[in-house]
């Protein structure tokens, strides 16, 4: 049999590549990075939106041992004084100058803050806040928020509309855009349909692309290093290609999983402490609403909850396992045209300069399933989903296809019968050039000389 002998190969292939210190060390920081980028990912936000960059208390926790206020425009009155001092500190009214109020901000080891109001004309008014380095930015904000509510309040006050009627008066108006005959999309929604395609193709590439030029790698290492001829006297050439796929591929997986598994550990443990906390706390929110003299709740959960059932619908078990076969029919396309390509040379000075029709056929593919949804911004916005001509086209190519599809299948752009049909010209790709290999494989891994071109190989499939 042709491929009799592949599981030694196999064997041997997969045991010393995870034995290599250089695959260790690249593991651990890879892990090590994703753990990273997965806790600061969740943690950050809450850290820039709670604290300053002195590292401050987080909004809301302060409280302002004095606040001079300088009211030019004369808006407020002994009410807002009373309603501000309340909610965020002590207020005095100073006749001081304000350099002397500015220099004791500076000298203080306590959260002060300067705020003035100036008044342009009857309708344009001006907050302007200094704050101590104890205060923080982030209390400052939340001060100057305060306000300028207060202010809007109170103008509303004197023309007549009564504190209770107040609430009325904070409507919101969103506007959106939509072609007819297109379901309108949420902002979550939107905002995956333009991302996650980008953020998907781009890890799927470096995770196919890279295998797949270690597989070529370790070919035309064996093959210039006279290995290849050794294992020639017990294995058939082609399996020597199956068995090296095979093994790059269980390493592969098992590294992409591993990477998957730490990232999403690490983020549900930093979840209790990042985003997730500060969305479902509604400290800031109500504090502006007790300081506007507003009453009612605030809804925190919507944005989350949609969040949520769209990524449960992304990942179901039917998607995750169609991503699954996708990224193993891509890995398997480029891995053995990678194969081919380790193969053709002789000298292993030779295999950079052969990579790159390789590396451009990748780039390629991953382009084709990028660049469309940059370029159509639209999508955010709007119900255009990121589906063009070249987006489309995307879907069934199979240089591109193992990037595209899989955000497809987890964003519904496709029907079940486009992801079947696409899913199907990718595994005859596969099957065309696992024949290719089969039909050539043998004669140029015993090819001695200048290196074969694509073509030569081609032409070298047509006479076998």
């Amino acid at each position: 049999m042709r491929t009799k002998g592949w599981q030694s190969i196999f064997r041997f292939t997969f045991v010393q590549h995870i034995k290599t210190k250089s695959f260790i060390i690249g593991t651990i920081i890879m892990c090590v990075l994703v753990a990273a980028v997965a806790v600061l990912g969740n943690i950050l936000p809450a850290v820039l939106a709670g604290r300053d960059e002195g590292g401050n208390a987080a909004v809301g926790e302060v409280q302002f041992s004095k606040i001079y206020l300088y009211d030019d425009g004369e808006i407020l009155d002994s009410e807002d004084i009373t309603l501000l001092a309340k909610n965020m500190g002590d207020v005095v009214q100073s006749d001081a100058p304000l350099s002397d109020i500015e220099k004791t901000l500076c000298d203080t080891e306590e959260p002060m803050a300067l705020v003035r109001i100036s008044k342009a004309d009857e309708a344009v008014f001006s907050v302007a806040t200094r704050y101590s380095k104890a205060a923080g930015s982030g209390a400052a904000d939340m001060l100057n928020n305060a306000v300028r509510q207060l202010i809007s309040r109170r103008n509303l006050v004197n023309l007549g509309i009564s504190p209770e009627d107040y609430p009325k008066t904070l409507i919101s108006v969103t506007a959106t855009r939509v072609e007819a005959g297109k379901d309108e999309l949420s902002l979550v929604k939107s905002a995956m349909n333009y991302f996650v395609p980008i953020v998907v193709s781009l890890v799927l590439f470096l995770f196919i692309y890279a295998y797949g030029s270690l597989v070529a790698q370790s070919i035309a290492n064996e093959k210039t290093g006279r290995v290849t001829e050794l294992l020639l006297t017990s294995v058939r050439p082609l399996a020597i290609v199956i068995g090296k796929v095979l093994a790059m591929g269980l390493v592969s997986f098992g590294q992409f999983f591993l990477l998957g598994a730490v990232g999403g550990i690490s983020f549900a443990i930093s979840a209790p402490f990042g985003f997730m906390k500060t969305a479902f706390s509604g400290d800031s929110a109500q504090s502006l609403v007790q300081i506007s003299g507003v009453s009612g709740e605030t809804e925190n959960f919507s944005e989350i909850s949609e969040l949520a059932s769209e990524l449960k619908g992304a990942f179901s078990p039917v998607n995750i396992l169609l991503i699954i076969l996708i990224f193993v029919l891509g890995f398997l396309f480029f891995s053995l045209l990678a194969a081919l390509v380790g193969a053709s040379v002789s000298r292993i000075e030779d295999l950079q300069q052969a990579m790159q029709p390789y590396a451009l056929t990748g780039v390629l593919g991953m382009y084709l399933a990028y660049c469309p949804v940059i370029f159509n911004v639209s999508s955010i916005d709007s119900g255009e989903a990121a589906t063009n001509p070249v987006q489309t086209l995307s879907y069934y190519l199979p240089i591109s296809s193992p990037f595209a599809l899989p955000s497809a299948i987890m964003l519904g752009s496709l029907s079940p019968l486009e992801i079947a049909l696409a899913t199907a010209v990718l595994a005859a790709a596969v099957v065309l050039m696992a024949w290719i290999v089969s039909r050539v494989y043998e004669a140029i891994i015993l090819h001695n000389g200048n290196r074969l071109k694509f073509g030569d190989i081609l032409k070298l499939a047509k006479r076998q």
